[in-house]
Formats: structure tokens, sequence, C-alpha cells
């Protein structure tokens, strides 16, 4: 039996019976291939730190954190974690051009010198996901009323539940690897780039922003665009599974939150954590004009929460309804190809947020697609730690992770699902995405 079979729990006893789970399933003989790490997240228990239970190849494993003392980044067991992304310079053509030193992103790994601020480069600053041909498979399996769940990560399809869904080109195929931002978006000669020293793009409608990122496109395939929700679900996942928190804030610092404004904004440049490794960050939000030292950096990119609200592809609150699109094509069982703004055949989650707008996010509901914000009535330090706005009328285009000026919401859960897609505003952008067709 090579099955992880999808475990019934009931939330005042989840964590014992997903541990009974784990060793029936061991006991009937499930094969292993490769690594399956596990984690059980409570969706009654109100501790970020007590919310997490390791399973599978998990347990036993040290939490990562970052040190804000020492102003060092501790991995815990995590450092070589097949799904670790590298840094590169990722061609127009999606082939990469040459690694980055993952300590400083002005060199190559060879130690010459890199072109991540060259407007010039035919290309892009990126994360690169996939590793030694390792792909990344997440399953999520709800428990219970759907606030609970078991998720797995592995490096290979464990069983029909794990799915790789970042990995998805535009052709519908399974790619090697896939390209997120190392840096916000920023707007030269018509395109959206990923460079170092670069203002970064603001006040612009969802169209425009994705014709920009689409601009990186050599020919007629789709290649580039603005982030997708399938790399921001699984990234997420990924923050909790090694920090063993929901509290992604104080796990991987806080992020730029506090004391904004479009004018502190307009003096930010890209690039202000070349040299801190792949993840940094302070307990202390404050930003000022020239100063964004406390900026975060997880998994190699900047900003990935707080500063700017990043508009996302393939999440719409559409009349109150969540409806999300987990790849370009239609193989995620959505019955639209390529992205829109309204949610039009999009796989329809039947969630409707409920609570305060702007509120702190109490309930998360699990699908195989991910976690979705339900109830908004949580506390900055208690369940999910972040915030989402929502307005359940009309067509709303998700933004993620906060912004200069949002205080302790901000976090990798921070969604914004109030504004349509032609909103434009200072505090909101958006950055790039690659799906290569090989």
């Amino acid at each position: 039996m090579n099955e992880i079979t999808k475990p019934i729990m009931l939330d005042e006893t989840g964590k014992r019976i997903a541990a009974a789970c784990e060793v029936i399933a061991d006991a009937m003989g499930a094969e292993k291939q490769g690594t399956i790490y596990g984690m059980y997240i409570d969706g009654s228990e109100a501790d970020p730190y007590e919310k997490v239970t390791y399973l599978r190849d998990a347990v036993g494993m040290v939490p990562a954190f970052m040190d804000f003392s020492n102003h060092v980044f501790n991995y815990g067991s995590w450092e070589n974690a097949f799904f670790m992304p590298r840094p590169c310079m990722l061609k127009y053509d999606g082939t990469v051009d040459y690694y980055l030193d993952p300590d400083d992103y002005s060199k190559k790994a060879d130690g010459t010198a890199s072109d991540i601020s060259d407007t010039s480069y035919g290309g892009n600053a990126m994360m690169e996901w996939g590793r030694n041909g390792k792909k990344i498979w997440l399953k999520v399996a709800p428990s219970g009323d759907g606030k609970s769940a078991n998720v797995y990560i592995a490096d290979y399809k464990v069983d029909e539940g794990f799915h790789d869904y970042s990995f998805h080109n535009s052709k519908g195929f399974s790619a090697e690897h896939f390209y997120t931002p190392i840096y916000n978006g920023s707007g030269i000669s018509s395109q959206m780039r990923s460079l170092s020293g670069q203002q970064v793009s603001k006040s612009l409608q969802a169209t425009a922003e994705i014709t920009a990122a689409k601009a990186n496109n050599a020919g007629a395939d789709e290649l580039w665009n603005i982030e997708c929700l399938a790399d921001r679900i699984l990234i997420n996942f990924l923050l909790v599974l090694i920090g063993k928190s929901t509290n992604t804030q104080a796990i991987f610092g806080q992020g730029a939150s506090t004391g904004g404004s479009e004018a502190i904004n307009d003096t930010f440049r890209t690039g202000v954590h070349n040299a801190k490794g792949l993840f940094y960050g302070t307990n202390n939000g404050a930003v000022a004009s020239n100063d964004f030292a406390n900026a975060v950096k997880v998994f190699g990119m900047e900003n990935y929460f707080g500063f700017q609200w990043r508009r996302t592809n393939g999440y719409i609150l559409a009349d109150g309804v969540q409806k999300v699109k987990m790849t370009y094509g239609t193989e995620d069982g959505s019955q639209a190809t390529g992205y829109n703004t309204d949610g039009t055949n999009y796989i329809s989650l039947g969630i409707t947020p409920e609570g305060t707008s702007g509120g702190y996010i109490k309930d998360m509901i699990f699908t195989e697609q991910g976690m979705f914000g339900k109830n908004m009535s949580g506390q900055s330090d208690k369940y999910y730690c972040d915030g989402q706005w929502f307005n359940n009328s009309g067509a709303r285009f998700a933004r993620f992770g906060g912004n200069s000026d949002n205080g302790a919401h901000v976090g990798a859960f921070y969604v914004h699902l109030n504004h349509a897609a032609s909103g434009a505003y200072w505090n909101g952008g958006a950055a790039l995405s690659c799906k290569p067709l090989a």
C-alpha cells in the first residue's frame, strides 16, 4: 500500500489521532520511495506554537527561526531540505544563465560579479525551485469540519492526492523547475522586472501589471506572468513546516510593516538584503525614508510579506465565494484556460469569509487546494496571527502580504480580498513568476 490514507479526526483529539494514523499507515507497509514530511495543523488550537505537530519524516526535526538577538537565521534541521530553492539569473526563455552566491547576490556562484542590477540584462533575478531532480509534491488532507488537516510535502508522488501544481506550465506539463521573484516588481521599459537597485512599481491596475509581466515573454508562449496562488500556497505551507508555527512574523521577522507612506516607500530600492542569505528578518517592523533594514526575506525572496501588497493570479472572491485556480490549464479541475480577473470557471471552494474585514484570521478552511481564511475574529498572537480583508460583493482580486503601514496584520497568510482588479494604489504592486516549458 503506497497511499497515505486521509484520516478522520476530531479537533479535541486531533493530535493523538493524527499520530495514531501515522503509526497505522507505517504498520500497514506503506512504501517509502523518498522523503515525506508531514504536519498536523490543529484548527482548534489557539497557540500558534502548539498548533503544528510534526508527522512522518518531520518527526524529530528541529524547527527553524530567526535569531533576532544575534541577527542570524537558525535553520534547525532544515538547511539541506530537498525543497530549498536556489537564487539564479533566469533568461527570458526560461533557462538559467547562472546561479548566484546565496550569501551575496552581487556575485555569481563562482565569485565573479553578477548582473542583478543590470537593466539591460536579458532576464531576471529569480529563485529556482526543484533541486537535484526532485519536485515538491503537496497533499492536503482535511479532517472533521475542514478546520484542521494533515499536510504532506514529499519529493515524489506518493499517491493520487499529491500534486505538483507549482511546476505546471502554460502547456499543461509539469516542468523540472518553477521560479519565483527575488524582488518586488519594477517597471523598466514597459516590462515588469525582478532586479536589484530598482524603484518598485505601484498604482497600477491588475491588467497593466499582468501585461508588464507578460512583456518578458520572448515569443507567443507564456512563461512569465505575475505571481500565482499555487506558489503562494506551497511556500506558506513550507514556512509553517520549517518554523513549526503559524506565527510567521514571530518566526521569520515582522517585515516592513510600520510607519510607511507613499513618500517613504518611494525611497525604497530593491536589494536591501542581497548579502543576508536566504532568510533574514527583525522583530521590529518600522520603516523610514531610505531605511528598510527591517524588511523580511524568506526562501531568498525580499518582502515576501510586508512593504507592499502583491497581486496574485488564481484567487478571486466573487460575490462572497472564494474561487481558485491552481494551474494555467485545466489539469487542476478548473474549466478556465489561463487566469482571469473575475473567477469565471475557477474552482468554487464554497467558503464565504465572515467576521470583521481587516480582522485577524481565526479559522482557516482546508481543501485539496490549500487553506483559506473563513473567520476573521482572531488575535495578533493567536491562531494564524495575520489579517484578512474581504468584501463579499462583486469580484475581488487577491493581493497578499500586507504593506508598510499594516502593523501586526502582515504575514505570509495576510490576504486582501477587498478590491477589484481595477484598483490601483500606492501600497500595492505585483511581482514575477516564471513557468518554463521544459
